[in-house]
């Protein structure tokens, strides 16, 4: 897959931009001081993969000061296929969001999967020790550009959820008020037979993963580090099976709280460098060997998936690795098209003497 034109309009700094990527260039380096607009150039293409920013959970955020709307949109060739990809994002009158491929409408989990991307981004470091929410949206967005069943199985778990919590809520009120609470507590067992069925597909697939992951982590940060050191990554969920009883015991505790303490909302990963938890061990060096270990994974776990090259989008992270570092990402990212942003082209180096296809662009 490669991406040959992006256009830009009132997206953050860019009121009307067009870029068309040169045919014989597979690395494009983006160039200039801070706050050029950059980071904006790889978050318009982050968008039209994932119909979300990398940066902010307002899309208003997205929409240049000026103005009242935003659209992104780029075309992009594969096995000789072009495909037009839209995203657009209206605050006013009425707040409006569509997304289209070859000017068709589509739903956002229709978007999801057609612009393949892998992010590099020094906030992914977030990901390795902050809350477990981090670790789930890692599992979900490389899930959900894979495998449409688990967008499916995601985005209705989400809803059930959602609907289960309501009527916790109802009921709680409901038992305060002296009602009687029979036909709601049948309704619950429904929305509990889903969170169940849900919850096991959700699972299920997030240990496939997991499972890939493991075997390739270890040689990669092996590789990298140059050590022996033993990797592992633990998914920690309860057990699909143990879902109806388990709603069952906590139905007291979830009414009180008016949410659901079971299931896979609540699953996390948990890494171990020499049985012992990075959060409480690991070294500045060991926590990006780690992560670029983990992205590199998982550029093979796409490819692996859907016999594609994903696009990669490095935003300012070769300042990040020392030279070691940045060889073994050269080495991963041949075959691939790959957007970087730099303030120094100094740390390209390597990189531009190795590769014929480069071309610097300033911002």
């Amino acid at each position: 897959m490669k991406l040959t034109k992006l256009q830009l309009e009132n997206f953050r700094t860019y009121k009307d931009f067009e870029y068309e990527f040169p045919e014989h260039q597979n690395i494009t380096v983006l160039t200039g001081e801070n706050g050029k607009g950059k980071t904006n150039f790889l978050e318009a293409i982050y968008t039209l993969s994932l119909g979300r920013s990398f940066r902010s959970l307002k899309r208003d955020d997205l929409v240049n000061w000026d103005a009242d709307f935003m659209r992104c949109k780029c075309q992009t060739v594969s096995d000789d296929e072009e495909q037009n990809l839209e995203v657009f994002y209206a605050k006013k009158p009425t707040i409006k969001k569509n997304f289209k491929r070859n000017e068709v409408n589509l739903k956002n989990s229709e978007f999801l999967g057609n612009l393949l991307t892998v992010l590099f981004h020094p906030e992914d470091l977030n990901m390795l020790y902050l809350s477990p929410s981090f670790r789930r949206r890692y599992m979900d967005i490389i899930l959900s550009q894979t495998d449409k069943s688990y967008l499916q199985a995601l985005s209705k778990y989400r809803r059930v959820m959602k609907q289960r919590n309501a009527l916790l809520y109802d009921i709680r009120d409901a038992k305060f008020k002296g009602k009687d609470i029979l036909e709601l507590e049948a309704d619950l067992d429904a929305w509990d037979f889903q969170i169940v069925e849900l919850g096991r597909e959700i699972v299920q697939k997030r240990e496939g993963l997991i499972e890939f992951l493991k075997e390739k982590l270890l040689k990669i940060y092996q590789t990298i580090s140059g050590g022996k050191e033993s990797i592992e990554v633990r998914y920690k969920c309860t057990k699909p099976d143990e879902y109806e009883e388990k709603l069952k015991l906590r139905r007291g505790k979830d009414t009180r709280e008016a949410k659901t303490s079971i299931g896979p909302h609540l699953d996390d990963l948990e890494f171990l460098i020499d049985n012992k938890k990075i959060s409480e061990s690991a070294s500045r060096g060991e926590f990006r060997t780690l992560l670029l270990a983990i992205k590199l994974a998982e550029i093979e776990y796409i490819k692996h998936k859907t016999k594609r090259n994903p696009i990669l989008l490095l935003d300012d992270v070769f300042s990040e690795l020392d030279g070691k570092r940045q060889k073994h990402l050269i080495d991963a990212i041949k075959g691939c098209q790959v957007i970087i942003t730099t303030t120094d082209i100094k740390n390209l180096q390597e990189l531009a003497e190795e590769n014929e296809k480069i071309g610097f662009v300033k911002m």
